[in-house]
């Protein structure tokens, strides 16, 4: 199963005229064509989702938060998260992994869920949780570029020593 992380959730819901953001919606656009199916959210992304989307638009409730909640039960997949369970593992990965590298809660939260909800692949361009999540075993699309590679290495150097 395939989750989704907040900057994916953006790039399938907007349209943006910066290069670089560009090239995140064409990635996730041809991504879904190719894939297809539907993709899990946990609360985490979606608590952080509701503020990027009235960030990115400018508005307190825009068309594409709106587009986002009417895929819901059909494209988008709520996973319906245990707290408990959420922070129990969030706990093991930041007594694995927060005296090694700078890594954000809401990343660490974000990929605990995305584990719990039984998903086999992240879908995000955050390098720092990709990086994480392959260290744990999980897929991710896209691959990793020159900063995650590094940071995947100084995961696993540090994990070995």
């Amino acid at each position: 199963m395939n989750f989704a992380d907040t900057n994916w959730l953006e790039a399938l819901y907007f349209e943006s005229p910066e290069p670089e953001q560009q090239a995140r919606e064409a990635t996730a656009q041809r991504f879904m064509r190719r894939q297809g199916g539907q993709l899990a959210i946990s609360h985490i992304v979606y608590l952080e989702a509701r503020n990027v989307f009235s960030r990115t638009a400018k508005e307190p409730d825009p068309e594409e938060w709106r587009r986002f909640l009417a895929d819901f039960n059909r494209l988008i997949y709520l996973d319906p998260m245990n707290w408990d369970f959420l922070r129990r593992d969030a706990f093991e990965l930041f007594a694995r992994y927060s005296h090694r590298a700078v890594l954000g809660t809401f990343d660490i939260a974000i990929l605990a869920s995305a584990k719990l909800s039984g998903a086999t692949r992240l879908l995000s361009f955050d390098q720092a949780l990709k990086a994480l999540a392959v260290a744990e075993g999980m897929e991710i699309f896209p691959s990793l570029n020159s900063e995650g590679k590094q940071m995947l290495g100084r995961l696993k150097a540090r994990a070995a020593g």
